[in-house]
């Protein structure tokens, strides 16, 4: 998540002052001119680029060390365990997930025990439980932030490489609205 400054009123209008000057259009492009400008002035520069929101960024992907908002996202692409799952869900990335534990040879209360998001060894539907006879488990439905937490903690548990390359929709309650990123665990 990208930092948060607050400043006074006076400080805001004289920005936006400057702001016209400068041509720019937001109040971060005005402070990242004024910051190029002390800079200069001061006869110093940048080590390095800052990463995009703690992201490597190429090529309008943002690889990220750690999770951004994922709320509005959807993947484009995932694997789990170097197997390709295609454009599917995010709740289908941790059903793979799931799955690869089971194939570990966890079963019913073992693999309901593993979980660290609401299940149950047997059927069970309602409250937002459904059932999944591939797993033999019921797992309650997870916000997408809540998903990725499991699948990550899963993979680091055990080893299971997973890869989710996403997109944020055009949401302007997204983090990165249109943008793309990638989130690896166990790689």
């Amino acid at each position: 998540m990208m930092p948060v400054v607050r400043i006074n009123d006076a400080t805001f209008a004289d920005l936006k002052s400057i702001a016209t000057w400068f041509g720019t259009k937001t109040p971060s492009q005005t402070i990242d001119r004024i910051v190029q400008e002390a800079l200069e002035q001061l006869g110093m520069e940048r080590d390095e680029e800052p990463q995009a929101a703690s992201g490597i960024s190429s090529d309008n992907v943002t690889e990220f060390g750690k999770a951004p908002g994922l709320s509005f996202t959807k993947p484009v692409s995932a694997s789990v365990n170097n197997k390709p799952l295609g454009r599917v869900p995010w709740l289908r990335v941790l059903l793979a997930t799931i799955a690869q534990v089971k194939a570990k040879g966890f079963e019913g209360d073992r693999l309901a025990g593993e979980l660290h998001v609401p299940a149950k060894s047997k059927r069970h539907e309602g409250n937002g439980f459904k059932y999944y006879p591939e797993l033999g488990i019921s797992i309650q439905g997870q916000s997408t932030p809540d998903a990725w937490k499991e699948i990550d903690r899963i993979a680091k548990k055990y080893g299971i490489p997973v890869i989710v390359e996403f997109s944020w929709s055009q949401n302007p309650k997204a983090q990165f609205p249109g943008r793309t990123g990638v989130l690896r665990s166990a790689c």
